[in-house]
């Protein structure tokens, strides 16, 4: 009796290995599943906010082409479509204060422009990682000289709560002497403004079409005297927080030096418009 007893136990305990040893298995295949399908939606949702930053890109790519396609030309316009990108596009007139002085180091400290510029920009939330700081066109500096490649900035920063890829403009410089070989040689510095502050302030969403019209260009004078010579001038750009400064060759004779400042402001509005 004791054998057979312990032949019956024997065979209960293989009998409760299999369910045990099958529990087993499902469990290890629950976890698999599940870290699958969590890589799975971790993957489609990289893959969405790549998508939508690569149509975000490619609207403002538009958008700009559009801008210096009609800039300097006041009346003419030209109309882009965006697409949605799942983001908010948003009209900053009052943003991105600029202000320029000129200046030779010493004396001369001349306020060229002092005021907002504008940008738009894109809101662009759930972005995994960060690209704060990343110019798609452009670079930091705030002013250019005529040897810089584009006027434009476009680049992301980051929000409280989001990422955002904004479009901007900074001004352009260019020094050309007249007349080098007089007794004060005439010396002409321009500076070209693109600003977007006479838009008005929206937020749009989805997909929509955007009318990109010079309203007018505006320009100012000055003119400066140097009675002994000076071989270079300055342009310093604040904005943002940033500074850049470029430096103007400027031709002297044997009395000096003359040099005509010329500031030229195109604004360009943004607006929304029916297809």
């Amino acid at each position: 009796m004791h054998v057979k007893s312990l032949r019956g136990l024997t065979g209960s305990r293989k009998g409760l290995a299999v369910p045990v040893t099958y529990l087993l298995l499902f469990a290890s295949l629950i976890v698999i599943i599940s870290a699958t399908y969590g890589f799975a939606i971790a993957r489609i949702s990289t893959e969405a906010a790549q998508l939508k930053v690569s149509i975000a890109k490619q609207n403002m790519q538009a958008l700009d082409d559009a801008v210096r396609l009609v800039a300097w030309s006041t009346g003419s316009s030209k109309t882009v479509y965006l697409e949605n990108c799942g983001g908010v596009f948003q009209t900053k007139p009052l943003a991105k204060n600029l202000t320029i002085v000129l200046t030779d180091d010493q004396a001369l400290s001349h306020t060229v422009f002092n005021g907002y510029v504008g940008k738009v920009l894109y809101t662009l939330e759930g972005l995994a990682e960060s690209q704060a700081g990343f110019f798609v066109k452009g670079d930091s500096r705030t002013i250019v000289g005529q040897g810089a490649s584009t006027a434009t900035q476009l680049y992301f920063e980051r929000d409280e709560n989001a990422q955002q890829l904004v479009l901007c403009y900074r001004p352009v410089a260019t020094a050309l002497a007249v007349d080098p070989n007089g007794a004060k040689p005439l010396n002409v510095i321009r500076v070209y403004i693109i600003s977007l502050s006479v838009s008005r302030a929206v937020s749009l969403y989805g997909s929509f079409h955007l009318k990109v019209s010079v309203l007018n260009v505006t320009s100012t004078f000055a003119r400066f005297e140097f009675n002994s010579s000076v071989s270079s001038l300055a342009l310093q750009a604040f904005s943002d927080d940033a500074k850049t400064t470029v430096w103007l060759p400027v031709q002297s004779g044997a009395e000096g030096a003359v040099v005509s400042l010329e500031t030229y402001i195109c604004h360009i509005n943004i607006q929304r418009v029916n297809p």
